[in-house]
């Protein structure tokens, strides 16, 4: 264990010899991060640093990312991984905040186990408007290049010209620092998993959810700034599905809303947060 600055205690766990999970703060409803594809926990240390002096704050690697060993490469796994670290918080009020493929990794672990979930927030996810077919023909030609030249092309299209070159190669670098075959795996299982599960998943939401959005994508895995106005097919399905819903657009802010608007999605998060508190 250690403690940080504000004397908070901060524990570091492995659960299993498998899934790292950090835990930091007291308080409930406790607020159980995901990030997004070969990407890790750290992406949440600026949300952590802000909300854990008024809620417990558990993030999680998933298999084969960060701390956490590779298991299997699939959705499936991710989604087991979460619900293995919300099952050790011992809380039974639970907000799942996804990133990303995080978004989807928590539906699925929602999915598998909805035990103890009171809400579920989804940090700039997206939604394919593709058929199946064109969906996984897509993903295939996608990573056909060889995954390096794969993830340094789809970092790179999640900044835009302004966006600071040390983010981008910080980011890149992190995501091939890896087992490249593991995420070519979980890449084309993610894929698969949307053409199944992403509306089904959303149509089985029963808890209060919220999307904060930044940018769009689209089933060529590209992404842009989300116009003044505009909306996008995720927002627009779980509006018409999900009965306790809301959205939070955040101008001038990339794929990465956390590390560029930190301040604002921190507060966003508490105020859904704080709801949930006076609805239990």
């Amino acid at each position: 264990m250690t403690r940080t600055e504000n004397k908070q205690v901060r524990r570091n766990e492995l659960i299993g010899n498998q899934i790292h999970v950090e835990t930091i703060g007291e308080g409930e409803p406790a607020l159980l991060f995901v990030h997004g594809f070969c990407c890790d926990s750290t992406d949440w240390s600026g949300l952590v640093e802000r909300l854990s002096d008024r809620f417990r704050c558990i993030t999680v690697d998933l298999p084969g990312h960060g701390r956490s060993a590779s298991t299997a490469a699939t959705m499936a796994a991710a989604g087991a991984a979460v619900n293995e670290a919300k099952a050790r918080s011992g809380s039974d009020k639970v907000i799942v905040i996804g990133h990303s493929l995080g978004t989807k990794v928590i539906r699925e672990a929602h999915r598998q186990s909805p035990d103890g979930v009171v809400g579920m927030i989804l940090v700039d996810g997206s939604l394919y408007v593709s058929d199946r077919q064109t969906m996984l023909d897509n993903a295939n030609a996608a990573v056909s290049v060889g995954m390096e030249a794969f993830l340094r092309g789809l970092f790179a299209r999640m900044f835009d010209a302004d966006s600071p070159p040390a983010e981008l190669d910080r980011l890149t670098r992190r995501a091939l620092d890896r087992d490249l075959d593991f995420a070519r795996a979980l890449f084309l299982d993610s894929v698969n998993w949307d053409s199944i599960y992403a509306r089904r998943t959303i149509e089985a939401l029963s808890v209060p959810a919220l999307v904060i959005q930044a940018t769009t994508f689209d089933s060529h895995f590209r992404w842009q700034l989300l116009p003044p106005g505009e909306t996008t097919s995720l927002i627009e399905t779980m509006r018409s599905i999900v009965p306790d819903f809301d959205a939070v657009v955040v101008p001038n802010a990339g794929h990465f809303v956390m590390h560029d608007a930190p301040d604002v999605t921190a507060e966003t998060i508490a105020t859904f947060a704080s709801r949930m508190t006076e609805k239990a």
